[in-house]
C-alpha cells in the first residue's frame, strides 16, 4: 500500500526541521546527511526521495528556518515592538529550535555555493520587507534595523560571554526600537 501524499510532506518537513536546526547551530561543513536523517529518525536512503544533494537541503533549510521556525514566531507578533522583543532576546540567542538562519549562518553563508547565497539573500530581503511593512517605516530604517537585529544576534552569539552578549542584545534592541519608533516597554533580556 503506498503512502498517502501528506505522509511524504510530513516526512519532508521532519527532515527540513532537523536540517534547519543542525545547520543553523553547526554550519554546513560540520553536519552530514547521516546526522540530519538520524536526527529526523530516518535512514539515509529516505533522504534521496526528497532532496538531490546536501546543498539543496541546506538552501531549503534556510527557507524552512526563516518561515517555519523563527519566522513563524515573528509573524505571529501583534506589533513591531513584539517582533523586536522576540528577535533580540537571550531566549532567541540560546534556543535549540526556532532560531533565525540569517543571524546564525551569517559567516557560514559566505563559504557556500551561489545557490545557497541567493537563497540567503532572498530570505534577507524578505526579512527587511517584513520589518518595513510591520513598522510602517522607510525602507532605509528597515534596512538599518535588519542590520542591527541580525548583527546583534550574530555578535551576541559570537561573544561567548553571557553578560557581554546581554549587553549587545540590549543595546541593539534599544537602537532598533528607536529606529522603528516603538517605545521600550520591556527592559528585561527575556
Amino acid at each position: 500500500m503506498p503512502w498517502a501524499p501528506e505522509h511524504k510532506e510530513q516526512t519532508r518537513d521532519k527532515v527540513l526541521k532537523s536540517a534547519s536546526r543542525l545547520f543553523t547551530h553547526h554550519g554546513f561543513d560540520k553536519v552530514s546527511i547521516d546526522q540530519v536523517m538520524q536526527d529526523a529518525g530516518m535512514t539515509r536512503g529516505a533522504f534521496y526521495k526528497h532532496f538531490s544533494s546536501k546543498s539543496e537541503l541546506y538552501s531549503e533549510a534556510i527557507i524552512y528556518g526563516a518561515t517555519q521556525g523563527a519566522g513563524r514566531n515573528l509573524s505571529t507578533a501583534t506589533d513591531i515592538a513584539q517582533v523586536i522583543d522576540r528577535y533580540l532576546s537571550l531566549h532567541h540567542l540560546q534556543s535549540e529550535d526556532d532560531v533565525c538562519p540569517l543571524a546564525f549562518l551569517v559567516s557560514d553563508i559566505t563559504q557556500r555555493e551561489p545557490l545557497q547565497q541567493k537563497t540567503y539573500a532572498k530570505v534577507l530581503q524578505e526579512f527587511t520587507r517584513f520589518l518595513e511593512q510591520k513598522s510602517g517605516k522607510s525602507r532605509e530604517q528597515a534596512i538599518l534595523s535588519t542590520v542591527l537585529m541580525i548583527g546583534g544576534v550574530a555578535l551576541a552569539r559570537a561573544a561567548s560571554d553571557d553578560a557581554f552578549s546581554g549587553e549587545i542584545i540590549q543595546t541593539a534592541k534599544a537602537e532598533v526600537q528607536q529606529q522603528l519608533g516603538c517605545a521600550a516597554d520591556n527592559k528585561t533580556l527575556y
